[in-house]
């Protein structure tokens, strides 16, 4: 019978008949251009599955049927040999068998140390008194005033922080409000890293983990002692979950989002992490904050800029720049289009933004000198990257570009 006959018969896939015949497990005579699978074609494949059933590899079986071939055993033979190779898989099956039950028990034991951190109280943090120097009025920057209804182990859980304008910024649940309806509750799943992972190319996986290793390295190599960090659209926190166990407690990170429930979340996945640092919630809209004027040591920029620029014509880190020091250093990661696609979803009066010259001519401008920089390689669109990154669309050529400025006095 031909091939497809005989893969059809036994039901595997044409590609696995011919591995097996490339392994020299199936020997089938060509005739015509064509292989015929005859009757002992059909004894070597009910042979080989059976032995596969019994846990015997692809290897295993072959030296076995070189035995059967080579050596045309007698009915005492075959027995006896037969006999001594699945008493030794029987060993080894009852070997893996105590492993897998030792792996299992570690696994059980992981599973309820695991059950008891899921059971313990968060570490609920708010904001800190010593902190409240570092904001003033978004409206007017003058100072504001604390009312709190709720303050825990030196955190501001509940309260407002008040200016003299009139303008009032609302803290609940450890967080700063400066945009209205924070009481929208969407609900993030909190398996939402592991959906991502799932739904995203491993190629774009891949450049993104590298992109956040490269900045990661970088910040925990400088002195973060005292300083005052902030990242502009946090987002889920992918990058601060990298470094969060690296700040110093003495130092205080500053994440900004306009979403409420990204802030929610992200907060409540820190409190659950065991330790405590200086990371400060502010639910505003970008750009203006309700920060004081220069006291911003490093900006943190893990494409916050680029989805700002998705929307709109400004280039973001200009506009924070009364929140930075003058000597500052700047740490980031942009998207870069080498070439906008048919289907782009950046409209054309954003696009400058995201070209690498522009880029480079706005830091500049803005007084930054490069210390390091790392660009990946060009990715040229032909299939979706999942549904968590649409700004890759097909005919795009895009990339990461990673750098570490500085700014002196």
């Amino acid at each position: 019978m031909k091939i497809s006959e005989f893969s059809s018969k036994y039901n595997l896939s044409n590609d696995t008949v011919r591995y097996y015949m490339k392994l020299n497990l199936l020997v089938p005579q060509k005739k015509g251009g064509h292989y015929n699978f005859d009757e002992e074609c059909e004894k070597d494949i009910k042979e080989i599955l059976r032995l596969k059933n019994m846990d015997f590899t692809l290897q295993e079986i072959k030296k076995i049927l070189y035995f059967k071939r080579i050596g045309k055993l007698s009915s005492y033979q075959k027995n006896k040999y037969y006999q001594s190779l699945y008493k030794d898989k029987i060993k080894e099956i009852e070997k893996r068998i105590g492993e897998l039950k030792e792996s299992q028990e570690e696994l059980k034991e992981k599973i309820n140390k695991l059950d008891k951190i899921n059971k313990n109280e968060k570490d609920l943090f708010g904001i800190s008194l010593d902190a409240l120097s570092l904001f003033s009025c978004p409206e007017c920057n003058s100072e504001l005033s604390l009312s709190a209804e709720n303050i825990k182990n030196n955190q501001i859980i509940k309260g407002s922080l008040n200016c003299n304008c009139g303008k009032s910024l609302v803290i609940k649940e450890g967080i700063i409000y400066d945009i209205e309806q924070p009481e929208s509750k969407q609900t993030i799943e909190d398996n939402h890293i592991e959906k991502y992972i799932q739904t995203t190319h491993p190629d774009f996986m891949d450049k993104s983990y590298n992109s956040m290793e490269w900045l990661k390295k970088e910040l925990i190599n400088e002195n973060l002692k005292n300083k005052v960090i902030l990242e502009p659209g946090t987002g889920y926190g992918y990058f601060l979950r990298q470094i969060y166990n690296k700040l110093p407690e003495n130092s205080y990170y500053i994440c900004v989002d306009n979403n409420p429930d990204l802030n929610r979340y992200l907060k409540s996945i820190l409190e659950m992490s065991g330790k405590h640092t200086n990371v400060i919630f502010i639910t505003s809209n970008l750009p203006k904050l309700p920060l004081k004027q220069n006291i911003v040591d490093i900006l943190v920029d893990f494409t916050g800029t680029s989805c700002y620029c998705f929307e709109n014509e400004d280039f973001l880190p200009p506009l924070l720049n009364e929140y930075l020091k003058q000597e500052v250093l700047f740490l980031a990661t942009f998207i870069i289009y080498k070439h906008f696609g048919p289907n782009s979803i950046v409209d054309r009066k954003y696009r400058n933004n995201f070209r690498y010259e522009k880029l480079k001519y706005n830091l500049e401008k803005m007084g930054f000198k490069l210390k390091n920089e790392k660009k990946s390689e060009v990715q040229y669109i032909k299939e979706s990257m999942g549904k968590y990154e649409d700004f890759a669309q097909l005919g795009d050529k895009i990339y990461s570009y990673q750098i570490k400025a500085k700014r002196w006095s």
